[in-house]
């Protein structure tokens, strides 16, 4: 029996549309490939800098606390501990944009009575350096070795506050008394401040009357 010949025409273009892609499917297929790739590659580095910014975060998380928590417990027992600077009693305070000397009570226990602490920042770096009282010599022990606290650091600022006017200084010199407090600014977390007990901001002539 023969088969018409149109509809043998139909059933030979039936099977060759189903025997695989055309050329114009085949180029569609090639182009969008590579845009698909393009976007999960630009998805995962997306997921991967977040990743990565999240691990940097919480590490400067950490080591703001340190050194907050390090700054805020020195600071706040600083002791108005009185010196004759050029034939004149003052207490031992010295503050800077970007350094703070001061005598604390914090020390060994082996050792007991105060030392003093210079904290400095310079070049992206924290330094410490500290010695003990008393001192007949304290100006030139502030300078020379100083100990790393931390690096790469992108900002340390000091503010201190005057409790006469009620403002903030860039800078606090031998004098009187201590400054009400300290603000600190640390890269590009909030400032926060150190109060200093009110009872260390005396008058000099009590600071006068208590023993070298």
């Amino acid at each position: 029996m023969r088969t018409p010949k149109g509809r043998l025409q139909m059933v030979e273009g039936t099977r060759s549309s189903d025997s695989g892609f055309t050329l114009l499917e085949l180029v569609i297929a090639l182009t969008i490939l590579p845009l698909i790739i393009l976007i999960i590659g630009n998805g995962f580095r997306l997921g991967m800098n977040a990743w990565e910014k999240g691990e940097q975060e919480t590490v400067w998380t950490q080591r703001f606390r340190v050194l907050s928590g390090l700054l805020s417990q020195q600071i706040k027992s600083a002791y108005p501990y009185i010196m004759e600077v050029e034939d004149e009693k003052v207490a031992v305070f010295e503050g800077k944009s970007d350094s703070v000397m001061f005598v604390t009570s914090l020390t060994d226990a082996g050792f007991g009575g105060f030392k003093w602490v210079r904290y400095s920042y310079k070049d992206g770096t924290l330094f410490l350096k500290e010695g003990l009282l008393p001192d007949k010599k304290l100006d030139d022990s502030i300078t020379g070795d100083e100990e790393i606290v931390d690096t790469d650091i992108e900002e340390i600022k000091f503010a201190y506050l005057s409790a006469e006017d009620n403002e903030w200084k860039d800078s606090w010199d031998y004098g009187e008394k201590l400054p009400g407090a300290v603000r600190v600014k640390i890269s590009h977390f909030e400032p926060f401040l150190i109060t200093i007990p009110m009872g260390l901001a005396q008058k000099k002539e009590e600071l006068e009357s208590e023993p070298l």
